[in-house]
C-alpha cells in the first residue's frame, strides 16, 4: 500500500529535499507551503507532488489544507514539518515583530500542523496499522547550542525540541513515533536570503564542520527518510544533529 506524507515548507530547501527523496521511495507527498499559489491539490509540474497553499502561521489555512489532505489521501502516514522562518540580531534589539513571527511559524506551526495530522495517522487502514505513524520536526543545532545574534531563533528551537520529547511520550500508545532533526547551518535559500540581504552581517554559521563543508539540504533529507522508513521504528522521541560535527568540539581557529 502505498504510504502518503505531508511536508511542510515544501518549496524549497529542506522541505523541497525532503519530498524529491520521499517521492523517489513511491511515497505520495502533500507539499504544504505558503510560496504555493496554485489550485490546492494540483500536481506540482513533473514531481508528483500535491501542492497545497498554507500558512502554518495561520490556524484557519492549516486547518483548510488539511481538510484537502484528507480529501486526497485519506490517511497520512508521516508529516515533515520543515516551514520555517529566520530572523537574526541581538535579543535586546530584534523588533517584536520577528520574535513573534519566528515562534509563530517555527514552533507553534509545526505544534498546530502535527495535532492535525494526528487523526488523519489513527485512521489508517489496519493493513499498515503495524507500521507506527511518523512526526518529524526540523529543529536546529542551535536549539542545543546557541549562539549570540540568534537568541531568539535558537529558543524556538529548543522549544521545538522540548515539544518532540513530550509528544513522543504522549503519542506512543497510539502507535506514532516523533523525532525531530536538528541541522547545522545549510545551504537552503532561507540562509542565503538572511545573508544576501541589505549588506546583512548579523548572521554568523552555526560553527566549522570538521567534514570541511557547509550542509546540503540532501544530508538532512537523508536523516528525514530514516526516520520515516522501515529502519526506524524503535525510534521515538529523540533529537538527531545532522551537523557534520560542528558542536561535536571546538574547532579553534588557525594561523
Amino acid at each position: 500500500m502505498t504510504r502518503n506524507a505531508i511536508v511542510t515548507g515544501a518549496a524549497s530547501g529542506i522541505g523541497a529535499a525532503v519530498a524529491r527523496r520521499l517521492l523517489d521511495d513511491g511515497w505520495r507527498v502533500a507539499g504544504l507551503d505558503r510560496a504555493f499559489r496554485s489550485e490546492a491539490g494540483q500536481d506540482a509540474g513533473s514531481s508528483g507532488m500535491q501542492s497545497i497553499e498554507c500558512d502554518v502561521a495561520e490556524e484557519a489555512s492549516i486547518d483548510t489544507a488539511f481538510a484537502t489532505v484528507a480529501k486526497q489521501f485519506g490517511h497520512v502516514d508521516a508529516i515533515v514539518c520543515a516551514a520555517g522562518v529566520l530572523a537574526t540580531g541581538s535579543l535586546t534589539d530584534m523588533a517584536v515583530s520577528d520574535f513573534d513571527r519566528i515562534f509563530a511559524v517555527n514552533t507553534r506551526g509545526a505544534w498546530l500542523c502535527a495535532r492535525a495530522a494526528v487523526p488523519l495517522m489513527v485512521e489508517r487502514p489496519a493493513a499498515i496499522k503495524h507500521n507506527p505513524g511518523r512526526i518529524v520536526f526540523v529543529g536546529s543545532i542551535a536549539g542545543i547550542r546557541p549562539k549570540t545574534g540568534g537568541g531568539a531563533y535558537g529558543a524556538q528551537k529548543s522549544a521545538l525540541h522540548v515539544i518532540t520529547g513530550v509528544m513522543a511520550a504522549e503519542l506512543g500508545p497510539q502507535g506514532i513515533l516523533v523525532n525531530a532533526v536538528a541541522p547545522g547551518t545549510v545551504d537552503t535559500p532561507m540562509i542565503a536570503a538572511v545573508t544576501s540581504s541589505l549588506g546583512d552581517s548579523s548572521y554568523r554559521p552555526s560553527g566549522n564542520s570538521p567534514l570541511g563543508r557547509i550542509g546540503q539540504p540532501k544530508d538532512v533529507a537523508n536523516v528525514i527518510h530514516f526516520l520515516c522508513g522501515d529502519a526506524s521504528t524503535y525510534v521515538t522521541g529523540s533529537i538527531i544533529p545532522v551537523d557534520g560535527g560542528t558542536r561535536a568540539a571546538f574547532v579553534p581557529p588557525t594561523g
